[in-house]
């Protein structure tokens, strides 16, 4: 059943986050919470069926992903 889920997640939108297990717990919360469509949690492995609930849940988190780079020599 595992190989038929990964299937189907794999062509989702995919988040991968580098975090303690107690925030797992808050993501999964959050995205119950806050998620339209489907999506799927695995570990720090979260998928997404939709594209703006991938980009609300990276904004929500995104001190959780890896290094953080600054962006240089841009102007707005």
């Amino acid at each position: 059943m595992h190989d038929k889920i990964l299937t189907i997640v794999n062509k989702w939108h995919k988040i991968e986050t580098e975090n303690d297990y107690y925030a797992n717990a808050e993501m999964l919360a959050w995205s119950l919470k806050n998620c339209q469509f489907k999506f799927y949690n695995r570990g720090n492995k979260f998928f997404f069926a939709d594209h703006k609930d991938a980009t609300m849940f990276a904004l929500k988190y995104a001190s959780y992903f890896g290094t953080r780079k600054e962006l240089t020599g841009t102007t707005v």
